[in-house]
């Protein structure tokens, strides 16, 4: 008998009205339960969450653009049991409605084909045919602008060639005199202006050229720790090395640890290269 009455009972409640939802925001659904029933909590199910319940209240969030049913909820009085049905909870879309229609496509196309075979009227857009030939070149432009051109370049390796050639002759007459070539440094910008890192460096350069040309040591990535080793077994090349040891030390000091120097410890210094090329240079 009881089972009969709860089943009476919520086929007499009449179901709540539909629930305008938004899709993703919050939403109230009331049950409406009778104030003798006490209500079940509601599971969540497949479309919607459920955030919190407060007796036959219960705040939902939508999760699908459709008309939802949400279950129904369970409620007891005493020792009777009766369901209680839901509100459909529509949620509309987010767009209208329209912009999912596409229009019909207007029949009959028309083509607008005039009459007769293609070629009576393709004739009419053949417009390029008026326009004739290309115009000829002016090849007067082009052959003046090829003609300063080769001038230009023509200049340019004269003036090449000459330097070439002076600098060549100024080279050889350097290479005629060893003595000239080391008392050439003395007239540098170098020794003028006092930049001795600069002057030493080239100073060295022409002692290592007399190491080479007297003993045949060109490797310039040697130190002179190592020239002095290889030379180690000849007895020239260990008396020239302690002849040079003075000027060996100016250069170390000069080029590596910026000693710094005067013009007369300069000149003195070359006068040193000068006199080991008179004594080694060429023998």
């Amino acid at each position: 008998m009881i089972v009969l009455f709860c089943i009476l009972l919520s086929l007499l409640h009449d179901a709540p009205e539909a629930v305008q939802a938004p899709l993703g925001l919050p939403v109230t659904v009331d049950y409406d339960l009778p104030p003798d029933f006490s209500p079940a909590p509601l599971e969540e199910g497949e479309g919607f969450r459920v955030l919190e319940q407060h007796g036959d209240t219960v705040v939902i969030i939508p999760l699908r653009t459709d008309t939802i049913s949400l279950p129904p909820m369970s409620g007891v009085a005493g020792d009777s049991q009766a369901v209680f049905p839901a509100p459909l909870l529509v949620v509309p879309r987010t767009m209208p409605d329209t912009s999912w229609t596409l229009p019909l496509f207007p029949a009959p196309v028309s083509m607008d084909i005039p009459p007769g075979l293609p070629e009576d009227y393709l004739e009419n857009h053949c417009f390029w045919k008026q326009w004739g030939g290309p115009p000829a070149m002016n090849l007067i432009p082009v052959i003046s602008a090829a003609a300063l051109l080769a001038a230009l370049f023509l200049i340019y390796f004269l003036r090449r060639r000459k330097s070439m050639k002076a600098s060549t002759s100024m080279a050889a007459s350097a290479a005629e005199s060893p003595l000239d070539e080391v008392e050439a440094l003395l007239k540098s910008s170098a020794f003028a202006e006092g930049r001795w890192p600069e002057y030493y460096r080239e100073l060295e350069k022409l002692l290592r050229k007399t190491i080479e040309e007297r003993f045949g040591i060109s490797n310039d990535a040697l130190t002179w720790a190592q020239i002095r080793r290889q030379l180690k077994g000849n007895k020239d090349g260990m008396r020239f090395m302690n002849d040079a040891e003075e000027l060996v030390r100016e250069i170390i000091l000069q080029r590596y640890a910026d000693w710094g120097g005067s013009r007369e410890r300069a000149r003195r210094f070359t006068q040193k290269l000068i006199s080991l090329r008179k004594d080694w240079h060429g023998k």
